[in-house]
């Protein structure tokens, strides 16, 4: 009887490969690298990343092959000459004054079309689907991935970057707001015309931004509401507390990530989104159904890794983009029952959090509008005309990619409803605990 371990013998397998691509000495490298976020399930997983190819590269080619990501200390200002461009930064490395690398939200790839790389499409493919955009051989009649398209994308117009994805993150909550847009106990909600008219200013990033402003436009053309009066402002990163911007007035509401993430960077003071008013939290994540973020290496550093390196540095990442969405994926039902219980128990239930839902027709109306921004796009004469042509090369490569795939994606999924209802152990424990309303 053969005994072999099979993963085992597919990691000999691997080793074997890795070693026989090192055809030039491999030399131990540290790549310095600016971050852009703190919170749980964005920032401490791209460390990881850098561990974790260490360890792996060490392991494979030894000490003086090991490739470590090492990160800036804090969230360095991108330099006054790349006016905020952080790809440009990366693309004159440090030696040129900018930072050999980066990681960073895919949005910031592009302002026109990265948010296509980073969380998609608001209604859009979830994780899973997108994967297979993102790795499978997706474009050009399988001849390669969105991966390979992204990376010829930024070739062809001379950025001078290399770009992994290494860390995914699940859906986001969709806003915390002073008063409920779906139902809530002892509220009846808003809905979408109600936010509209709000004389409200919301932190909204884009597409989610894009989606809202278009579908409030949509019922002022049609005449279902006077005027629209819901403003948005530019996110600056790194930059100042939202539940602090809320406490003194200049926020109405916000979206910001995951239950998770929401946990470490907006409960983590005196104060939190209950105590400062906007108590409502909603769901789905109907603006971001997942997040990918990127580490962008100047090409220079890059080619001074050996093929070996640079193979296990692909391999590591796509690795990581998994392994950190399980990680952070486990946490997440931890994580909202704690928004949710943070201040239940202080006496004062003005300041509970109150789990909302976007009404369905709200959210059809933001599909319709959704689909009107996308096609919209391609023509905004504030756009650059050679990101705008960028953006409908992938815009139209994932609605193939879509197309494709639709009719099996519509009816796979088991409704979520029904997931471990009524399951029980032998002991009568629930597989599904019930939340109290």
């Amino acid at each position: 009887m053969n005994t072999r371990n099979p993963l085992h013998a597919a990691g000999t397998a691997l080793l074997a490969g890795v070693l026989a691509l090192a055809a030039t000495p491999a030399l131990a490298t540290d790549i310095y690298f600016r971050s852009f976020s703190t919170a749980a399930a964005m920032g401490p997983p791209a460390d990881d990343y850098g561990a974790k190819l260490a360890s792996i590269t060490d392991l494979t080619l030894g000490p003086a092959g090991r490739v470590n990501f090492v990160k800036l200390p804090g969230i360095p200002a991108i330099p006054s000459q790349f006016k905020g461009d952080i790809v440009a930064a990366v693309g004159a490395g440090a030696a040129g004054g900018g930072f050999d690398a980066a990681y960073n939200s895919g949005s910031e790839l592009n302002k026109t079309w990265g948010f296509l790389f980073n969380s998609g499409v608001p209604f859009g493919p979830g994780f899973d689907e997108y994967l297979g955009f993102l790795f499978g051989k997706s474009v050009d009649d399988g001849q390669r991935s969105g991966l390979e398209l992204l990376q010829s994308i930024l070739d062809l117009n001379n950025r001078n970057v290399v770009v992994l994805p290494i860390v995914g993150n699940a859906e986001q909550l969709s806003g915390y707001f002073y008063e409920p847009i779906g139902e809530a106990p002892g509220r009846a909600g808003i809905g979408l015309e109600g936010l509209c008219q709000r004389n409200w200013t919301l932190r909204y990033l884009p597409p989610g931004e894009y989606t809202l402003n278009r579908a409030c436009d949509d019922l002022v053309a049609r005449g279902v509401i006077p005027q629209k009066n819901l403003k948005f402002i530019a996110p600056i990163p790194g930059g100042g507390s939202l539940v602090d911007a809320v406490k003194l007035g200049y926020l109405q509401g916000f979206e910001f990530a995951t239950p998770l993430d929401d946990v470490s960077s907006l409960f983590n003071t005196a104060d939190n989104p209950g105590t400062v008013g906007v108590r409502y939290v909603h769901f789905p994540g109907w603006q971001q159904q997942f997040l990918i973020t990127w580490m962008i290496v100047n090409k220079q550093v890059w080619n001074s890794l050996n093929t070996a390196q640079q193979t296990l540095a692909y391999s590591v990442a796509r690795d990581h983009v998994l392994a950190s969405y399980g990680e952070n994926m486990r946490q997440q039902g931890a994580a909202l029952r704690y928004i949710l219980e943070v201040n239940r128990y202080d006496a004062d239930p003005n300041n509970d959090l109150v789990l909302v839902k976007w009404p369905r027709k709200d959210q059809d109306l933001m599909i319709k509008s959704t689909i009107a921004m996308l096609n919209d796009r391609v023509y905004d004469a504030t756009l650059p005309a050679t990101d705008r042509r960028d953006y409908k090369t992938v815009l139209e490569a994932l609605r193939k990619y879509v197309a494709a795939s639709d009719i099996y994606w519509d009816d796979r999924k088991v409704d979520s409803k029904i997931r471990f209802e009524g399951w029980v152990n032998e002991s009568g424990e629930t597989w599904q605990p019930r939340f109290p309303k």
